[in-house]
């Protein structure tokens, strides 16, 4: 069997062609692996925040609470300096 060098450069071509491939799988998985890594820290970061968001919330009811009692008796205190 005869085979000329047209022969030759399609096989070193497909072989390439393979190689090329396997070579952006690789890549590929490589990228998805990152992006993954990233999501699931964002993901922890993201339930911190969550976390810390609620304190804050629980926090500034307590504010509300207070500011509605300090008014209260503020408005007590006033309608008894109007009756004296």
């Amino acid at each position: 069997m005869d085979m000329n060098a047209i022969d030759y450069g399609t096989i070193f071509a497909f072989v390439g062609l393979i190689f090329k491939l396997q070579g952006d799988k690789a890549k590929s998985a490589e990228a998805l692996g990152k992006m993954k890594q990233q999501i699931v820290s964002l993901e922890a970061r993201a339930a911190g925040n969550d976390a810390k968001f609620s304190e804050i919330d629980a926090k500034l009811s307590q504010l509300v609470e207070s500011n509605a009692r300090l008014e209260g008796l503020v408005k007590m205190l006033l309608s008894q300096d109007k009756r004296a």
